[in-house]
């Protein structure tokens, strides 16, 4: 490529005499001979072995590096070490010498560090020709005249540190330039080739056949060699030759900085000069290799040297003048294409140099409206897809939206969606401008667009479908199944397409949770147009499903291991089918057989779908499907609603559901009431056989039917039998009736009329026995209140043992001692041997265990709790406490001598009880039958007397007052009568004050026997003292505790 096919630029402004002449002042007349910088620093050497090491500020150090001439000088350009090759002595081998101008010797000058002999292998003095430093300053190569080159290894700055060694294969042609490549590449240039060396095995490998002078080779971007002959510039990589670039004219030196290439040629050698004292010149070019345009060219005087150093380029001439090329920065660069419309090249430049992100877009944006304003669309489209992320879409999709741009359109759009800025409205907008083309080229670009598989354009599939649909179903399904997009797919072909049958096999060939969601979906449509196939499916998926397209033994199979089959919920699915019993009918047959613990939703749809069916098929079917119903109703493991059932059987009129639920539920009477509705009022009193035992109430429901005459006989008797109705209530309820005849009930009323009968005889011999008993009692009565009684008992009734004062005696000629008397009585006015029956081995069952025994085991507990209420016996029982009223009736007869005692000693006991020590409880209970009076709430004719406490009655005595209020007996209820005559009363005065009629104030500390007490004779005594009359008190294993007289 000849460089003058490359766009020019002046992008460097020239500065002259920048040094303010200092160079000139220090060079004066002598020439520079080589020149080199780094570290911040510019070094130049001249033809009297001066060097001149010049800072950023023109502050010059020179030194005397040589006795003669300095011919090669190279800085490092990170350290502050100067390798030069000079001579001290003509004739005599050069000399290599190493400075660190960082430190001084005595004199002020820089510190020689090294000093080498630069000699090839012969040892024979040659002159040296390059020079090349390692910038990791551990190698330094020397090329010579005669073609050899000496590399040094080790370390530059150590004088006694390193080992030379000529490198082989390296001609014979005097060596021109050397350059590192790493630290085991390295090139060299002679005049007649270009070679690399391996310095690893030393092996030379020539590039080209082609050299360069001294001067005209450079090492560009620290990996390729550049070289440049009089008629191109060619360059070179370790591999071989790179590409050429034509330019005529000699060249007289290559200079590389930053990705600039520097080329000074010889001007005047191609002009024929009309004098030999015309001044030469020379001519500087600047390329940018990169982006292939000239950035800057110009001629000067003849010039020394072009230097690289403090960012920009120096320009030393003949005449010793420095002069400085500013490069311009990077706004003015682009400004100044902006001027020009050089879009492009501004795009380059500023990519080049690392221009910021949303600087570039700028520029492309500029760009692209530049050629959209020249007509070049399809050009500014491609400027406008790299601002994609950062530009406005509207912005661009504004300026196509005309028919006739959109094929730049649709390029934007699918770079949109490629790039991940795509929206909604932009797939649809592409999808459109796709269809139009399509409409008018027949391009096929929809087609091409659905059917790609290279995921190359990301945009929304709904969004796409949502628009092919409207255009082409085909193509909509073909984009869906692509993409998987199930739910799509699905709606297109059963909407659209009123394809049942392909959507039946694509929802088999999905995995379980799709197939499920999408049956759940879509199934009431496909049941309804195709019941078969949809049922088969959905058997297979809430049975075992499996994909169609997944193989029948799977890894897991093979592996051993178990794997839970994928079963969906029938209960889902039910309400499809809402329309076809016959198919629900099937699907939940299979669902029960295959599963016997279905939800009771399935056994409830089951059953009612069958008598629905039942309800709607002919006499001839009714029989199968009403023993499929008691099928179901009958299996123990059924898991239904009984009562959901019941309505449904109730609703539809499925009798035999109806009374097989009645029994389930013990709903006998209603079982009854349906019969006899019905008119079978046999097989009513079949469950009256059946039930009545239970449930009584059965044979008046069938009796108040009321039935037919044939059935009343067996009714009339277990009425009569059982005594479920009174008579009156019976003849009012078959007088209602008006086919009942007289001989339909002649056989009942027979046996009434005759049961009465010996009632109200039984009723009359009881009447004239009590009668005949009352009359023996009266007179009994007027003998003991008008005639004296003799007691003539000689023994306790009690104990058995002789009569002692104090004793008691009753009139029915008991006799008892007082203690005994205290201890076995319950009341001062029953004789213990006579009103009370012999203790019960086993005590009686607690009033509230008793009502729960017989709640659980009558059949009517209602009933029980209804006669507890109706005896009373939840009343609140209260105690009545009565004060002591005076007897005004004193008899006219007076006792005998027993009774006095009897009498006085009962009311001494009265007034003087203890509540300790023995016989206490005894003495209680005596006066507490004495003080208190029970009243039952609620009872009647019961009132308090005035003045009276109430106090809760135990529960020992509420149990007595049931069973006296209770007794069937005559005598249980009469009235205790004691004569008149022996009623001693106690004279209000001779009643302490202190006492209290109370329990609690009745009992004293005092004894009330005190005159005529003999401790010998008290049982109760706590001394132990032998009883005269107690025939084992001598005995020595006698104790008083085991005997119940003592």
């Amino acid at each position: 490529m000849a460089f003058l096919e490359w766009r020019r630029f002046s992008f460097f402004d020239i500065h002259k005499n920048i040094d303010n002449g200092k160079i000139a002042e220090c060079l004066q007349d002598t020439n520079v001979t080589v020149a080199t910088s780094g570290n911040n620093h510019v070094v130049l050497c001249d033809l009297t072995g001066w060097a001149h090491l010049i800072s950023r500020s023109w502050e010059i150090t020179s030194f005397k590096a040589y006795e003669l001439v300095i011919t090669h000088a190279q800085q490092l350009p990170h350290d502050p070490l100067l390798v030069t090759i000079g001579e001290d002595e003509a004739g005599v081998t050069p000399l290599i010498k190493v400075w660190d101008w960082s430190r001084v010797d005595r004199h002020g000058n820089p510190q020689c560090v090294k000093t080498s002999r630069a000699v090839p292998s012969h040892m024979f003095p040659t002159p040296a020709t390059a020079l090349a430093v390692h910038d990791n300053k551990n190698l330094l190569a020397v090329g010579f005249q005669d073609g050899s080159v000496s590399l040094f290894r080790g370390d530059i700055a150590r004088q006694r540190s390193g080992k030379m060694k000529t490198l082989s294969d390296t001609g014979t042609s005097p060596i021109t330039g050397l350059a590192f490549k790493d630290a085991d590449k390295l090139f060299v240039v002679s005049r007649n080739c270009v070679m690399v060396c391996w310095l690893t095995n030393e092996r030379c490998v020539v590039l080209d056949a082609m050299g360069a002078v001294a001067g005209c080779s450079v090492l560009a971007d620290r990996h390729r060699l550049t070289v440049a002959t009089s008629d191109a510039i060619y360059c070179y990589t370790t591999e071989g030759r790179g590409p050429c670039y034509a330019l005529e004219g000699e060249k007289l030196r290559l200079n590389w900085f930053r990705s600039y290439l520097v080329i000074t040629t010889n001007e005047t050698s191609n002009k024929p000069s009309s004098s030999t004292n015309t001044p030469k010149s020379h001519h500087v070019t600047i390329l940018d290799i990169q982006n292939k345009f000239i950035v800057f060219s110009k001629t000067f005087e003849e010039i020394d040297a072009v230097l690289t150093e403090w960012g920009s380029f120096y320009i030393l001439t003949k005449n010793k003048e420095m002069i400085y090329l500013d490069e311009k920065d990077l706004q003015s660069k682009l400004s100044l294409l902006f001027k020009k419309n050089l879009y492009d090249v501004a795009i380059r430049i500023a990519s080049s140099q690392h221009y910021d992100a949303e600087g570039l877009i700028e520029i492309y944006k500029q760009y692209g409206d530049h050629l959209y304003s020249k007509g070049d669309l399809k050009g500014a489209i491609d400027q406008y897809v790299k601002t994609i992320g950062w530009l406005e879409t509207s912005y661009v999709i504004r300026k196509y939206l005309e028919s006739r741009h959109l094929e730049p359109l649709i390029q934007y759009l699918e770079e949109l969606h490629k790039k991940g800025y795509a929206t909604e409205d932009h797939t649809t907008l592409l999808l459109t401008c796709y269809v139009k083309i399509d409409q008018h080229d027949q391009q096929g670009k929809l087609k091409e667009f659905i059917n790609s598989k290279d995921k190359a354009i990301d945009f929304d599939v709904d969004v796409a479908i949502k628009v092919v649909r409207q255009v082409s179903v085909d193509d909509a399904l073909s984009l869906a199944a692509n993409h998987n997009r199930h739910d799509w797919y699905l709606k297109m072909i059963i909407e659209d397409k009123k394809e049942y049958i392909k959507a039946l096999d694509y929802i088999a060939e999905l995995e379980f949770d799709d197939a499920d969601s999408y049956m759940k979906k879509y199934g009431h449509k496909l049941i309804q147009h195709e019941p078969e196939e949809s049922t088969k499916l959905l058997k297979l998926l809430c049975t075992d499903y499996k994909p169609r397209s997944r193989p029948l033994v799977d890894e897991t199979s093979l592996a051993g291991r178990y794997r839970e089959p994928d079963r969906a919920l029938p209960d889902d699915f039910i309400h499809m089918f809402l329309s076809n019993s016959e198919r629900l009918i099937a699907f939940l047959e299979h669902m029960i057989s295959t599963d016997v613990k279905c939800s009771t939703l399935v056994y409830d749809a089951l059953i009612e779908h069958y008598i629905h069916v039942w309800a709607k098929s002919p006499d001839s079917d009714k029989e199968i499907y009403e023993n499929k119903i008691l099928g179901v109703l009958k299996d123990p493991d059924a898991n239904y609603d009984k009562d959901h059932t019941l309505i449904i059987c109730q609703m539809l009129g499925f009798k035999a559901g109806i009374l097989h639920l009645y029994e389930e539920k013990k709903l006998w009477r209603s079982m009854v009431s349906l019969e006899v509705r019905a008119g079978r009022a046999e097989r009513a009193l079949g469950v009256c056989r059946r039930r009545g035992a239970a449930c009584p109430r059965l044979w008046l429901d069938v009796l108040w039917a009321p039935p037919p005459p044939a059935c009343l006989p067996e009714l009339l008797h277990v009425v009569a039998t059982e005594k479920l109705m009174s008579p009156i209530l019976v003849i009012d309820c078959l007088a209602s009736t008006p086919t009942y005849t007289l001989g339909d009930v002649r056989k009942y009323l027979m046996d009434v009329l005759k049961s009465e009968d010996e009632v109200i005889t039984r009723e009359l011999e009881l009447a004239t026995k009590y009668k005949s008993e009352i009359e023996k009692m009266k007179a009994h009565i007027q003998v003991i209140q008008h005639e004296p009684v003799t007691f003539q008992s000689s023994r306790c009734a009690a104990c058995n043992r002789p009569l002692e004062l104090p004793t008691v005696h009753f009139l029915c000629q008991h006799s008892f001692h007082q203690d005994c008397f205290q201890t076995y009585s319950e009341s001062e006015r029953e004789c213990p041997a006579c009103g009370r029956p012999a203790r019960r081995s086993e005590p009686p069952p607690r009033a509230a265990e008793a009502l729960h025994a017989r709640l659980l085991h009558q059949p009517d507990p209602f009933a029980v709790v209804s006669e507890y209420f109706g005896r009373g016996l939840f009343n609140k029982v209260t105690v009545v406490t009565e004060p002591p009223t005076p007897s005004t009736d004193v008899p006219s007869v007076q006792p005998n001598k027993q009774t006095s005692i009897q009498t006085n000693v009962q009311t001494s006991a009265q007034t003087n009880l203890q509540n300790y020590g023995p016989g206490a409880e005894a003495k209680l209970r005596l006066q507490e039958g004495q003080s208190k009076q029970v009243f039952v709430s609620n009872a009647a004719k019961q009132i308090a007397p005035k003045g009276t406490s109430v106090v809760p009655v135990p529960e020992g005595r509420m149990r007595v007052l049931e069973q006296q209020q209770y007794s069937s007996s005559l005598e249980a209820n009469m009235t205790r009568l004691e004569p008149r005559v022996h009623a001693i009363t106690i004279p209000r005065e001779q009643v302490s004050p202190k006492l209290s009629p109370n329990i609690s104030s009745a009992v004293t500390n005092s004894n009330p026997f005190d005159d005529t007490y003999d401790e010998t004779k008290n049982p109760f005594a706590d001394e132990e003292s032998s009883d005269p009359a107690n025939p084992f008190s001598e005995d020595d294993d006698y104790d008083k505790n085991l005997n119940p007289f003592a």
